[in-house]
Formats: structure tokens, sequence, C-alpha cells
């Protein structure tokens, strides 16, 4: 039986290289966070993939965003953890 719509990984890297146009056009600083943020989408496939939904722009921004917030609150523990040391001494 044949599937209705392609699957998820094959829709995510459709809309990331549509996005190549774009990505060249940006200086190299933020092609580097812009290929941070395509890691995001693809390190998070097999969470993508469980939404049912023919809107492959939900995981993809929803990815993104947890990528970020990884991020935020990795430097978030490096700060606290400073201002600890910084209090100690």
């Amino acid at each position: 039986m044949g599937r209705s719509v392609p699957p998820w990984r094959t829709r995510a890297d459709a809309e990331l290289n549509a996005l190549m146009p774009f990505h060249r056009a940006l200086s190299p600083n933020e092609r580097v966070l812009l290929d941070q943020l395509f890691n995001d989408v693809r390190q998070r496939r097999s969470a993508g993939g469980m939404l049912p939904a023919h809107n492959t722009w939900q995981p993809v921004v929803l990815s993104m965003l947890i990528g970020l917030m990884k991020r935020l609150d990795d430097l978030s523990n490096r700060v606290a953890a400073l201002e600890e040391m910084a209090n100690d001494d």
C-alpha cells in the first residue's frame, strides 16, 4: 500500500533545500547560524515524523525552537555556575 504523504524526513529535507538561495544570500556568520538551525531539524527527525500533519513547517520550526532553547538553557547553566564560583571567592 502506498503512502499518500511522503515521509517527514523527505519533506523536511526538501524544505531545507528550498531555503538554500536564502542561505547563500546570508553573510558567512549568518550562514553558520542557519546551519545550526538546519542541524536542529536533522537531529529531531524522529520526533518530527511522529506528527501526522501535512504541514512540514510545524515540526521544522518546533525542532529549531527546541534547539535554540537547549542552547539558551546550556548558557544559563554556565552563567549560573560562573556566578556561583564568583560568589564562593
